[in-house]
């Protein structure tokens, strides 16, 4: 959530320095995909990559504008969309990578 300005128009107070929790789980979500992955990780990069920048756009760091709400929806549907993609990507990786599937190792 973002501050907002008091009513005698005093400054918000500062927005904490830790990033949003969305970007702390996607971060915590790209270490696990590396450590199950390995190398095929370089297959969803891409699409994490584009989650990070939805998320983003979806809140910008520091004084940032806001997208408008309808930029905001589109936003969200774009968001939605690439993250069920990447889950796509991802179910179909780890079966690479487990024993029997087609990378055989």
């Amino acid at each position: 959530m973002r501050p907002f300005p008091t009513h005698d128009s005093r400054p918000p107070a500062p927005a904490p320095k830790a990033p949003p929790r969305t970007l702390a789980l996607l971060d915590a979500l790209e270490q696990q995909v590396g450590a199950e992955l390995g190398s095929l990780k370089e297959g969803v990069q891409p699409l994490l990559d584009s989650v990070r920048e939805g998320l983003v756009a979806l809140d910008p760091p520091g004084d940032g504008m806001l997208p408008s709400p309808q930029e905001q929806e589109k936003l969200r549907a774009r968001l939605t969309s690439t993250l069920e993609e990447a889950e796509d990507v991802l179910e179909a990786l780890q079966l690479a990578v487990k024993p029997g599937g087609r990378s055989g190792g």
